[in-house]
């Protein structure tokens, strides 16, 4: 059983809202307390750079990210404290008038020690369902124009 290299997580959910309002909605990335499943908390230290409060089966952990693209329909960011990787969160639209969103997040604890007992305690899987819980709530808040 190896616990080395990258947890990786890739999820895609379709919206029935327009692309350019969940585009908006994810693009400030304060809100992601409110549609990231796992996120407690969203503090801006500077234009592109958050601490996130983040409740894991490792504990409660508070990295860094700054966010490296910020785009019509795309946002990406980095970690920059105690997890190493990044995501991106990518909204298309759709003939219906709905949106595809795509959702990519890698990490890896830059502690090996807290990272193999992460892996252990089923970090990865953690973060696979947490960010399909994600997205399902971002569908709801979207669908629901509760944004």
């Amino acid at each position: 059983m190896g616990v080395s290299g990258k947890g990786s997580v890739e999820i895609t959910q379709k919206i029935q809202a327009p692309a350019e309002s969940v585009a908006a909605y994810i693009s400030d990335f304060r809100n992601a307390k409110e549609w990231m499943v796992g996120v407690h908390g969203v503090e801006r230290l500077s234009e592109d750079e958050y601490r996130l409060l983040l409740e894991t089966p490792a504990g409660n952990l508070e990295p860094h990210v700054r966010v490296v693209e910020h785009s019509d329909g795309r946002i990406c960011w980095i970690y920059t404290s105690l997890i190493e990787g990044g995501g991106w969160v990518e909204v298309r639209p759709l003939e219906d008038g709905g949106s595809l969103v795509s959702y990519r997040g890698e990490f890896r604890l830059k502690s090996r020690v807290l990272d193999r007992a992460a892996r252990l305690v089923g970090l990865e899987r953690f973060a696979r369902l947490n960010g399909e819980r994600s997205l399902t709530r971002l569908r709801y808040i979207m669908e629901a124009r509760r944004y």
